[in-house]
């Protein structure tokens, strides 16, 4: 396994509960309209959120009646998602163990931002694989122009690796798979998200 793979889980597994409690309003607070945006337009049911780390998006859409499954890297953080009653894989975001065309929609907030850049577009690739017909597909990026080793602001004393990028350069790469359907930047002063909405072309 490679480095940034490596101190990603290393990283995460050790401040799992730490971070669930740094986040846990994160997405009342700033992402609930897109979260039922990304629900009202699905075909179907089922969907995935890849890097689900505490479950907290995971329940959202389990309360809403969606068909959830969770994917992290972490044991800690699969762990902690198991103990709300959430469905959740141990596995490598890079290598999803999914079926072709299995998941309705896919939700991937800020964690695809840790694997490099080289590695992006296969991992569209494979997102776009495991979704069926129309559909969705939400993801949420750091707004920058680096890829490297950086201290966060979640998760202190600790570097983890990082690929930030502007909002031309993101569109780009998702034209390839997915047409856009919304986007909504968030600005938290030091860190700006970039988060879209898509359906698979």
């Amino acid at each position: 396994m490679e480095k940034y793979r490596k101190e990603t889980k290393r990283i995460y597994e050790i401040n799992a509960e730490s971070y669930e409690c740094k986040t846990k309003h994160y997405l009342k607070d700033y992402l609930i309209g897109d979260a039922k945006l990304f629900a009202d337009n699905l075909s179907g049911g089922n969907i995935l959120d890849i890097g689900c780390g505490p479950g907290r998006d995971m329940i959202f859409f389990d309360g809403m009646g969606l068909n959830v499954y969770g994917i992290d890297i972490s044991n800690s953080m699969c762990r902690l998602s198991r103990s709300k009653g959430l469905r959740v894989v141990l596995g490598d975001l890079e290598n999803l163990p999914f079926r072709e065309g299995h998941f309705n929609g896919v939700w991937a907030y800020t964690s695809l931002l840790h694997m490099p850049k080289d590695n992006f577009s296969i991992a569209l690739d494979n997102i776009a694989g495991i979704l069926g017909d129309n559909g969705i597909f939400y993801i949420g990026m750091k707004e920058g122009n680096f890829e490297g080793w950086k201290e966060g602001k979640t998760i202190k004393g600790e570097k983890r690796f990082y690929s930030l990028y502007k909002d031309g350069e993101m569109r780009n790469l998702l034209s390839r798979n997915f047409k856009i359907l919304h986007f909504k930047g968030v600005d938290l002063g030091e860190d700006k998200y970039l988060n879209y909405l898509c359906r698979k072309n």
